[in-house]
């Protein structure tokens, strides 16, 4: 009788009633996963045995047929020459032999040591966040397949672009990662997330990471060497002082990398067979039982933005590559693409389901327009009562005052005239304030060196301490001076001010805001939006939304907000401080940059054929 149930439990776990999978060539993959991660580091082993091998061939390959070809024109000029003699082509085999030696061990063991470090730092990509709602889902998702899939470690990293893509590497030490980019996180439901997990994790167990993260670090060890002469030329002396000599010496070597790494890159594609990635897809419905969503998450990388990066080396490391929609199922693409053809990765994994493409990509965009119809909406400031608004008004009235009433400080500029008053924040914020600036304190009626005042150094030092200038404003909302409280907006932890609906986000958590698509807004703060960037397309019109500011100070740091446009892109003037790294926005500010963007990054699902 418990064998009769053990079986059962068995068949129920391996052929649950949900996802029935016919016996095709792509499901056909059961007991192909490693038996333990000592046969996967066994099988790393043999890869970079091989990596190596096919690294020399390359060398030898590389050296031997250019210094051949000089050789060979120089015994055409010189009569006497003749390259083939006996005594030094042994001498010159040699030579290429060991020169060739020493670029593959000087290549392989760079690559080994800081190949995955400069794919990170060349991607952005940076560890999760627990407190970000959106993260941690990555990061329980990430739990779950490493238990699953037996394997003892397997970190995440985030990239910050809307971008939707992901990859996997084998970092030092043999530890697994997954990099899955912010805009795959806001695309994508749970069960899309898992199976892209799931597919990258399929890679690691078939040595397919280890052996991509090494091909890519080995090819990116010339884009590096690329980019360590583009900083040489940036530090070194202004170009109106360099001889025409010197501005060229640099050029050849660049050129050089660049060509070695093109080479280097196709070398090792050429013998990448693309099947990898369909047994990849296969291995990953074994994980996560559903392969419509992986086909989902595929079709959606392919539609929207899947470019990352500056350089095309870490392509072959993808989910899907930027140049997707070109691959054809020719001779060519399979030789110099890793990457088979979307839509037959799509028409297999549907097949799977017993489903059809084009079903798959109505349920993509059916479940685009549940999700938008559960998005929240947002509701404007100015849609509150009268009196709401005039308590606003003399809340912030009141918050000027008390600024004014505590510019107290006087300051003396290099021409000798006194700027000011000044807040204490303000006062230290100037560009040419240091500790020997003339100060004049104008409540107490005193001018000195400023390092005389024991204000000014008891803020000196809590401010090389990390501390609030004034603890009395700290948490304090820089427009109406009433508390901040913690929230969440598009999962992100900020702080608001319940008063003035005033947001205060870090930096770093923008790219996060941008590419999630929670809220919906009102047609009357959409037809502002749309009215700002025609006034930036047209300077005779002037922007509805920018407005005068006064200074304000910073409720983390203490010191004076900078006011500065959003970025280039959008010149929506915003409060920074680069102190705290952190932006202060007003009511409406940070929806309208939104909207603005989520109209030039509109979401695949419906807007793509």
């Amino acid at each position: 009788m418990d064998n009769i149930r053990t079986l059962s439990l068995a068949c129920f776990y391996f052929f649950p009633i949900s996802c029935k999978m016919p016996e095709t060539k792509m499901t056909q993959t059961k007991n192909t996963l490693p038996a333990s991660y000592w046969e996967i580091q066994k099988k790393q082993q043999r890869i970079s045995v091989l990596l190596l091998f096919l690294l020399f061939i390359f060398y030898f390959l590389t050296v031997g047929l250019i210094s051949g070809s000089v050789l060979f024109s120089l015994g055409l000029i010189l009569p006497g020459f003749s390259f083939l003699a006996g005594p030094f082509f042994i001498k010159y085999l040699v030579i290429v032999f060991s020169l060739s030696l020493i670029l593959t061990l000087v290549n392989f063991l760079q690559a080994k040591k800081r190949g995955v470090q400069y794919i990170l730092k060349n991607l952005r990509a940076c560890s999760p966040d627990p407190e970000d709602r959106y993260h941690l889902s990555f990061l329980n998702v990430l739990e779950e397949m490493k238990i699953s899939s037996g394997l003892p470690e397997l970190r995440g990293y985030i990239i910050p672009t809307v971008n939707l893509n992901s990859l996997s590497l084998i970092g030092p030490g043999q530890q697994p990662a997954i990099v899955v980019t912010e805009g795959l996180l806001a695309e994508t439901s749970r069960d899309e997330l898992q199976a892209v997990v799931a597919h990258e994790t399929a890679h690691i167990l078939k040595g397919d990471t280890f052996l991509l993260t090494l091909v890519c670090s080995i090819a990116a060890f010339y884009e590096e060497l690329i980019d360590s002469l583009d900083r040489q030329k940036e530090y070194s002396q202004p170009e109106l002082k360099q001889t025409r000599g010197d501005k060229g010496v640099g050029q050849p070597l660049i050129y050089l990398a660049s060509l070695l790494s093109y080479l280097l890159l196709n070398f090792f594609i050429t013998i990448i067979s693309q099947k990898r990635e369909l047994l990849a897809d296969a291995t990953a419905v074994e994980l996560c039982r559903d392969p419509l969503a992986l086909a989902r998450v595929i079709y959606k990388a392919q539609v929207a933005n899947s470019y990352l990066g500056d350089s095309s080396v870490f392509t072959p490391l993808f989910l899907v590559p930027p140049d997707s929609r070109d691959i054809r199922e020719t001779s060519r693409d399979k030789l110099f693409n890793t990457h088979p053809p979307v839509s037959l990765r799509l028409r297999l994994l549907a097949e799977m389901a017993h489903k059809n493409l084009k079903e798959v990509i109505e349920e993509v965009r059916t479940r685009e327009e549940q999700r938008a119809r559960a998005r929240t909406r947002y509701s404007p400031l100015e849609e509150s009562s009268p009196e709401y608004l005039e308590k606003i008004n003399k809340l912030q009235q009141q918050a000027r005052e008390s600024l004014e009433k505590d510019s107290i400080w006087l300051a003396r500029n290099a021409r000798g005239r006194w700027e000011g008053p000044y807040v204490l924040g303000s006062l230290l914020t100037l560009p040419y304030f240091t500790p020997a600036t003339r100060i004049k304190n104008t409540k107490e009626n005193l001018e000195g060196p400023a390092r005389n005042f024991p204000q000014i150094r008891f803020a000196l030092y809590r401010q090389l301490k990390k501390q609030p200038l004034d603890p009395a404003r700290h948490d304090k909302c820089p427009v109406c001076n009433t508390g901040l409280v913690e929230a969440f907006y598009e999962g992100v932890k900020i702080k608001i001010c319940q008063t003035c609906r005033g947001q205060l986000v870090a930096m770093s958590d923008l790219e996060k805001i941008f590419a999630r698509r929670e809220m919906t807004f009102p047609e009357s703060l959409q037809q502002k939006a749309r009215a700002y960037r025609e006034a930036l397309l047209d300077s005779n019109i002037k922007p509805p939304v920018l407005k005068e500011k006064p200074p304000a100070l910073c409720p983390g740091c203490g010191l004076q907000f900078t006011l500065r446009p959003f970025s280039y892109h959008y010149l929506l003037p915003v409060y920074k401080c680069y102190q705290c790294q952190v932006i202060w926005f007003e009511d409406q500010e940070l929806e309208l940059l939104q909207i603005l963007i989520e109209e030039k990054t509109a979401g695949p699902g419906l807007n793509q054929n």
